[in-house]
């Protein structure tokens, strides 16, 4: 390979990765080609890309692109898995391992830390972004009706309790009672009710003397 062709793939591998703070490193040797080829579409639908590297070549370009820490894990046939965060990777190679046994998982970079194997996978089993949100959102809600139920209940004790001073005061026990609707209000309200609108009742005739 000559020179110039050695330089545009180092170009090509530091325009790739630039920005790129998420990588998993995996060894794909032995996955067949219509596998890989599954495989690769299966991470295009997630939005996360697959490249196979020359470990030589891309150590040159990832230290230029801010992945200096992924030199120890370029060792023999090296395939980059990049886009989204590193749970995310972390999760479909979980995923497509339970089939491609062939896919070995060698570690990962995130925000310049180096990540093993067992680092890896120990993300894989993290919640997700959306069940994280979900989480938050379920404790949010039973916080607030946690909340709505003490703000409820001191203002129960406080009315209560300000109606004990009140009675407590000289005159206090009119004052509530004048404050309640009077007793034989309901009593009275039927009889006024059943003779609304009615004439009233004629007297009865005297009666002559003698009869």
């Amino acid at each position: 390979m000559s020179r110039l062709i050695k330089e545009k793939i180092v170009e090509q591998y530091a325009q790739t990765f630039r920005g790129v703070s998420d990588v998993a490193v995996v060894k794909a040797e032995g996955v067949g080609v219509k596998d890989m080829t599954t495989f690769r579409r299966t991470l295009r639908a997630r939005g996360i890309r697959a490249m196979r590297v020359q470990n030589r070549l891309g150590k040159r370009a990832f230290a230029a692109a801010g992945l200096a820490g992924i030199d120890s894990l370029l060792v023999g046939p090296s395939t980059l898995i990049w886009g989204g965060g590193i749970v995310e990777i972390a999760k479909v190679l979980a995923e497509e391992g339970k089939t491609l046994k062939e896919l070995e998982v060698r570690g990962g970079v995130s925000a310049g830390q180096v990540l093993s194997k067992d680092d890896v996978d120990a993300l894989a089993k993290l919640p997700s972004r959306e069940e994280l949100i979900g989480m938050v959102v379920g404790r949010a809600m039973g916080q607030g009706g946690r909340i709505v139920a003490a703000l409820r209940a001191p203002g129960g004790r406080i009315v209560s309790q300000v109606r004990e001073i009140v009675k407590a005061a000289p005159g206090g026990e009119e004052a509530l009672a004048a404050d309640a609707p009077p007793a034989d209000a309901a009593a009275e309200a039927p009889e006024s009710t059943n003779n609304a609108g009615g004439a009233e009742e004629p007297p009865a005739p005297e009666k002559a003397a003698g009869e």
